[in-house]
């Protein structure tokens, strides 16, 4: 895993430090997480097999917020990062996860499952959706998208320089009905898509496989 650089956290730390205003209000505070600087595998099989992992930062834009504006003391951001942590571990998929200070968090995140039996599937929370699935029964397909934040943020997120990036690699033995991908080929029977988050006004990822 290859953690960032302070300087980059630093850069992070910065661009959010209003963001947490446009962003988190409407949502539950406490489960508001920001994907950055991120890798995501995903795999799946024919039959619905998949495996799922995420490398990367979360940021919890509270507590860099109440760092930055001095309203949040030692104590009181050790209680905050408990319980973000807390909060994080429930999920058994989390195998590793650190703190590194002003609200953001390293994390290693790896699941196995069927998406035909679990229906829908979504990382990291409802609140906060980085990568979400969705098996619908009546066309028999899997509908895989981001949704890293909402669009109607993506402008005012834009003018206050958040800047997500990541890679996202998908590889599928079944077939693909449509994609967004910026890279597609077929190795030895298996599709391989692959998208480099730049920006968070770059297309929100899409594949459907059926």
């Amino acid at each position: 895993m290859n953690i960032p650089s302070t300087g980059h956290v630093s850069r992070v730390i910065w661009h959010l430090r209003r963001l947490v205003l446009v962003l988190c209000v409407p949502l539950i505070l406490t489960s508001c997480y920001l994907p950055e600087a991120f890798n995501i595998d995903l795999s799946m099989e024919r039959n619905g097999d998949y495996r799922l992992s995420y490398q990367g930062m979360l940021v919890q834009p509270t507590i860099t917020q109440g760092l930055l504006e001095k309203s949040l003391d030692p104590a009181g951001e050790k209680e905050k990062v408990d319980k973000v942590l807390a909060d994080l571990r429930r999920d058994s998929g989390v195998k590793q996860l650190t703190y590194s200070g002003r609200g953001v968090f390293n994390i290693v995140y790896e699941r196995r499952g069927n998406i035909i039996r679990e229906k829908s599937f979504v990382f990291v929370r409802r609140q906060s959706r980085i990568l979400e699935m969705f098996f619908h029964k009546d066309r028999n397909t899997v509908e895989i998208r981001g949704g890293f934040v909402p669009d109607q943020y993506q402008d005012r997120l834009s003018a206050l320089g958040y800047q997500m990036t990541g890679k996202i690699e998908f590889r599928t033995t079944a077939g693909i009905r449509s994609h967004n991908a910026a890279e597609f080929k077929e190795v030895g029977g298996q599709n391989r898509l692959r998208w480099e988050i730049k920006s968070i006004t770059d297309p929100v990822p899409n594949v459907i496989v059926g």
